[in-house]
């Protein structure tokens, strides 16, 4: 209450419900509005030093017991007004017909009287407000950044969580395929199960661990969008921007170790699949971003954007291959996020041939141990873009891809936090 005092101090006006409060609480409040069951008003007015007005207005009713010394007022007003638990006098004096006799019913009833408070007045301007918010467009954007990296720096569970499993799943790929090759048929096989796998568990650890974050912060956001407090749109952009240096650490934590131990060499190599591998796990941040706000419940988001995963887990291009996916099943092959993140990062550790040496030379290698139906003396490289159709050559498209479903997705969560509301009263 000392918080609400400083806060009145400064000239606003607070209105707090009590319920029989202690006497240093009491004393705090300036004004008291007292009703009674129903609505109607037994008192209204200035409590007066330790609520010397309060005190004095009831005693002077007939009936009224005195206040006894040391007594807390506000338990002695609600048993003489018949509110308490031992109440003498509520069912004998009618507290509404004298209040409405008082001089504190005349002054109040003065003060609303008068042009411009209780009916309009036509020497006063017209209230209106130039701007539907308080704040302008830029402080809403500040403090929303600023609410957003606070939120996510004392929220240690979800980003810490997440920094160990990526730290984990570094550690696990990278023992299991430290001694691999990649110049086998069953090698690059091997390989590319590697790269589906990590990105299938980078990415649903990075969704499923936002869907219950964003849920929880909805429920702000529906309050202080009912208040106009803030549009819509800085908390959209606050909410997109906060979780980018989050991801790009994460994935830098996961490469540091799992990069070196698979086998994987090239400093732009390293750096590119760093940068692919983290608007990857964007896009499934984003993605779980919007299922947390397009779907009432976490659970209810968490199962749709599973099953969604899952389906385009079956057809990202890896089992079956992307020459083997049916025509009539190709619009999902075409339309499926994982296709084209998939694709980058195998394109750029398997798909690449450098002459210069400065990329990885994977791509160039000979294969070993080929089935009777690929032909003989086919490379690494070729192997990929006959069988995965994945081509070294379509980074920068594949790339606009995965980018564009970014903005697809960051576009759908902007208007579902503009149009949707799961709030129920």
């Amino acid at each position: 209450m000392d918080g609400v005092r400083k806060v009145a101090n400064t000239g606003r006006t607070v209105v707090c419900t009590i319920h029989q409060p202690s006497t240093e609480v009491f004393s705090v409040f300036d004004s008291l509005l007292l009703l009674k069951r129903g609505g109607e008003t037994v008192f209204a007015g200035e409590l007066g030093n330790n609520a010397s007005e309060l005190i004095a207005y009831l005693e002077s009713i007939e009936g009224v017991t005195k206040l006894k010394d040391n007594y807390n007022p506000a338990t002695w007003m609600l048993e003489v007004t018949g509110a308490g638990v031992g109440n003498s006098n509520g069912d004998e004096t009618d507290f509404v017909a004298v209040f409405k006799s008082s001089k504190h019913f005349q002054f109040l009833q003065s003060n609303l009287d008068q042009d411009g408070v209780s009916r309009p007045s036509t020497d006063l301007p017209e209230l209106t407000y130039t701007d539907k918010r308080a704040a302008t467009e830029f402080t809403q954007m500040k403090f929303l950044m600023q609410r957003f990296f606070t939120m996510y720096w004392r929220t240690a569970s979800y980003n810490l969580t997440r920094f160990s499993l990526f730290l984990i799943l570094g550690i696990l790929f990278g023992i299991t395929y430290i001694h691999a090759e990649y110049s086998s048929y069953a090698g690059v096989n091997s390989g590319m199960g590697m790269l589906f796998c990590t990105t299938g568990f980078i990415g649903f650890i990075s969704f499923s661990s936002v869907v219950p974050i964003a849920s929880e912060d909805r429920l702000a956001f529906y309050r202080e969008r009912a208040s106009q407090t803030y549009n819509a749109l800085w908390y959209f952009v606050a909410a997109t921007v906060v979780e980018i240096p989050y991801v790009f650490i994460g994935t830098m934590i996961f490469m540091a170790l799992y990069f070196p131990m698979v086998g994987f060499t090239g400093a732009a190599t390293f750096f590119a699949y760093w940068v692919h591998l983290s608007m990857h796990v964007l896009w499934q941040v984003y993605f779980g971003q919007l299922m947390a706000y397009l779907l009432p419940t976490v659970e209810v988001a968490t199962i749709f954007g599973v099953l969604l995963q899952v389906i385009s887990f079956l057809f990202s291009g890896f089992n079956p291959p992307g020459n083997s996916i049916p025509t009539g099943y190709k619009w999902l092959y075409d339309i499926t996020p994982h296709r084209y993140s998939l694709a980058l990062l195998a394109s750029l550790v398997f798909g690449d041939c450098p002459s210069d040496g400065d990329g990885s030379e994977i791509g160039c290698k000979v294969m070993t141990g080929l089935p009777p139906s690929l032909s003989e003396n086919m490379r690494v490289k070729d192997y990929l873009e006959d069988v995965f159709l994945m081509k070294h050559s379509h980074i920068w498209r594949n790339f606009a891809f995965v980018f564009g479903f970014i903005v697809i997705y960051r576009l759908l969560g902007l208007l579902t936090l503009r149009f949707v509301n799961h709030q129920k009263k």
